[in-house]
This record gives C-alpha cells, structure tokens and sequence, in this order.
C-alpha cells in the first residue's frame, strides 16, 4: 500500500519529512538498519529507556498511541510513507514519549547516532540534509505551539 499521494496538508504537521533525494537515501540506507515489521508489531513503548534512534518509513504506515486516563491506548497520530519518528530519541537521551506500532506490514530505516556519526564523517552533506530536515520541523512544531498558547 502507497501513501505516497496523500496530500501534505492532511498529515500531521509535527510529523518530519527529511526531503532526501534518491542519491542521499541509498546512502543513508547503505548504514542504516533496515527493519522489515508485520502489521500490530510494537517499534518501541511508552517509557521505553533504550531510544537511541529514529526511524524513516520506507513502506508502510505506523500508528502513534497514548495511553487516556483510564489507561485504554488510544491512536493520536498515524506517521506514512517518507516521514520519520523517534527524532527526540536520537537527539537527546530520554525515555519514549508513546508506543508506536506498525499499521500494516512495514520497512523502516533505523537511524542511530552511530549511523549520523558516520554520515557526518563520510558524507557530510547527508548528515546536513537530515539535520536541516528536523530543525525545519522542529521550527514549525515551535511556532504552532506558541501561536497556539
């Protein structure tokens, strides 16, 4: 299944696309894990201490839960085709926010700091590239918030 046509202003705002061209995204593929999940299988938890990575979608789709305050997990997001999740954990050493789970059977890239290390080493216009797409996000995230209150 392609998400591929889903128009940019129907996906979530927060979520980050890094923009890579075909060149850059074979290379990032070159170092990073590819990760194959059938659909309902967990990529990490809620409080999960271990979030040392951020995946890119290669195929597929993924669903963001939370858990109400009767304890029930409920969806809040669903992140596609293209876009990335997990950014917090590659950045800064912190506990995953929210349990995110394939929707369907999906192909993920596994960026870890090891694998940005490289690429800042051996190609360091894809590293820029990827750290260009999450402050863009991360800027957009800030300006909602705040016009927001």
């Amino acid at each position: 299944m392609s998400f591929q046509n889903i128009a940019p202003e129907e996906l979530d705002p927060w979520l980050i696309s890094l923009n890579l061209d075909e060149e850059s995204l074979a290379i990032v593929k070159e170092k990073a894990e590819i990760i194959e999940l059938p659909a309902r299988e967990n990529i990490f938890v809620e409080g999960d201490e271990d979030a040392a990575a951020m995946f890119v979608i290669l195929e597929g789709m993924v669903l963001v839960l939370k858990k109400d305050e009767k304890g029930q997990e409920r969806t809040v997001s669903i992140i596609v085709e293209g876009q990335s999740f997990g950014e917090v954990g590659l950045l800064v050493d912190q506990p995953r926010m929210a349990t995110v789970a394939a929707g369907i059977d999906t192909t993920l890239l596994k960026i870890t700091p090891a694998v940005l290390g490289e690429l800042e080493q051996n190609h360091p216009q894809v590293a820029l590239s990827i750290y260009k797409g999450l402050a863009r996000s991360f800027a957009f995230q800030w300006i909602e918030m705040v016009t927001k209150g």
